[in-house]
């Protein structure tokens, strides 16, 4: 059986999101940011403020890429 071990407040409308080294990266449509999420300690470490309706994040070359729903946008951030 399965339990929940952490619950994890982040921004309105948590969609798909993508782990980058020990961080857990979660874009939020409705509040047009990107949660970042300490694995270790289950808690939101930086509120990325982004462009309109980002819909979900892949980590590539070292970097997070964030596809807008919005603005027909690809966003490249770097994680450090």
């Amino acid at each position: 059986m399965l339990e929940i071990t952490a619950s994890v407040p982040v921004g309105s409308n948590p969609l798909a999101s993508t782990v980058i080294g020990n961080e857990l990266w979660v874009p939020n449509i409705d509040s047009n940011t990107v949660s970042v999420v300490d694995l270790a300690t289950a808690s939101v470490t930086r509120t990325i403020p982004v462009g309109q309706s980002p819909i979900a994040v892949v980590q590539e070359a070292g970097d997070a890429w964030i596809t807008s729903e919005g603005e027909g946008d690809v966003w490249r951030i770097s994680p450090g």
